[in-house]
């Protein structure tokens, strides 16, 4: 139907039989066929799921899966010196600010961004410089929200700001030349922004909260000649397995599926909040569409099939006035100007411009450590 387009791909005797038929037929949400604009993909699918996560509160979550040289990265990153063709990733910031701008009479907004490389199974900080040298450790808090201990958050006020960060942290990227790319991301990333927003009536205390996760997964492929892009692809492959197995289980309509292995991969752990439910999903998978790469994009459209299947319900994001870094900071920074009348840290409070933007100023890292310890 127009709603749920099919690829179909006739075989011969020895191909797969699906819904009674020979060959291969595959129900998705969308196709994009290989000279759509990464603009036409947003605009047709992610636009609306980053709105509701700013202005309604539901966390959501974006990844690219497919094997190497499908065009992930470029579909999450695009060409950062080319507004037309910006990826996933810098469009959906702008859209947080867009939105953000059309609501600040009503509302007051706080954000934060990190940025995490998940290579060989370790986690690295990608904000936090190359001299970091700080383990990372995966916590749960009572709740059930997995969080990634140690991780650097940093506020930001405007989308250069958030741009300059992600630069900064793809520098720190591990990529490689491989048999199918000559810059093939060697890691999975999770580029995080943390959205907090309160109403501007003094009547309404609550606060709303929710988080955007902006994922490149590195791409699955087959085994490399190089040995430290095999030891890579080994990780990679293991962790897309983990993945895969994750997304099965909750696309399983069998009862005694209880127990979904979130544990088997640092990525399924950090998706845990996600896949279980508590987020909108949009899954991107690329194919090549050569005839040598017919293999990894059927096993691609076969991730894509289970993916569709799992239902989540997102809720709305909320907490009490006196458990939110809005709170937090206010008694904050009234605590800090009896030391200092300099330090400061700004709410969006007003649409900024590069020219005409108050600087927020984090007053110590140890300060903002004591932050998201407070509020995991």
């Amino acid at each position: 139907s127009p709603t749920h387009p099919i690829i179909e791909k006739r075989g011969t005797g020895t191909s797969e039989s699906l819904n009674g038929s020979e060959g291969y037929t595959f129900t998705l949400d969308k196709i994009y066929g290989p000279k759509t604009e990464t603009k036409d993909l947003y605009n047709g699918t992610i636009q609306s799921v980053i709105q509701t996560c700013v202005r309604e509160g539901y966390n959501a979550t974006v990844f690219a899966y497919g094997q190497t040289g499908s065009g992930k990265t470029y579909t999450m990153m695009g060409n950062p010196n080319d507004d037309e063709n910006l990826g996933l990733v810098p469009r959906s910031i702008q859209e947080v600010f867009n939105v953000i701008s059309q609501d600040i009479l009503d509302r007051q907004y706080l954000l934060r961004i990190s940025y995490l490389e998940i290579y060989n199974e370790t986690l690295k900080d990608l904000l936090a410089g190359s001299s970091n040298n700080n383990k990372l450790m995966i916590h749960e808090n009572d709740k059930g929200k997995v969080y990634v201990n140690g991780l650097r958050e940093v506020i930001v006020n405007d989308p250069i700001q958030v741009l300059d960060n992600l630069k900064k942290g793809e520098k720190l990227r591990h990529f490689g030349m491989t048999d199918w790319n000559e810059r093939s991301s060697r890691s999975h990333t999770v580029f995080t922004m943390t959205i907090e927003s309160r109403s501007k009536d003094p009547s309404n205390k609550s606060t709303q909260l929710s988080q955007l996760n902006l994922i490149d997964l590195a791409g699955s492929e087959s085994s490399a000649t190089n040995l430290e892009r095999r030891k890579e692809g080994t990780f990679i492959n293991k962790s897309l397995l983990s993945l895969s197995n994750v997304i099965s289980k909750l696309s399983s309509n069998n009862e005694n599926h209880h127990h979904i292995p979130y544990r088997d991969s640092k990525l399924t752990r950090l998706l845990q909040t996600s896949l279980s439910g508590n987020a909108k999903i949009v899954v991107v998978c690329t194919l090549n569409c050569s005839d040598d790469s017919v293999v990894e994009s059927l096993s691609t459209l076969r991730f894509a099939r289970r993916a569709k299947m799992v239902i989540t319900k997102a809720e709305r994001g909320t907490v009490s006035s006196h458990f939110n870094q809005f709170y937090f900071f206010h008694t904050l920074i009234r605590s800090f100007k009896l030391l200092d009348n300099r330090s400061k840290i700004s709410f969006i409070t007003s649409l900024p411009t590069r020219n005409s933007i108050t600087e927020i100023s984090i007053i110590k890292n140890s300060t903002f450590g004591i932050a998201r310890s407070k509020f995991k």
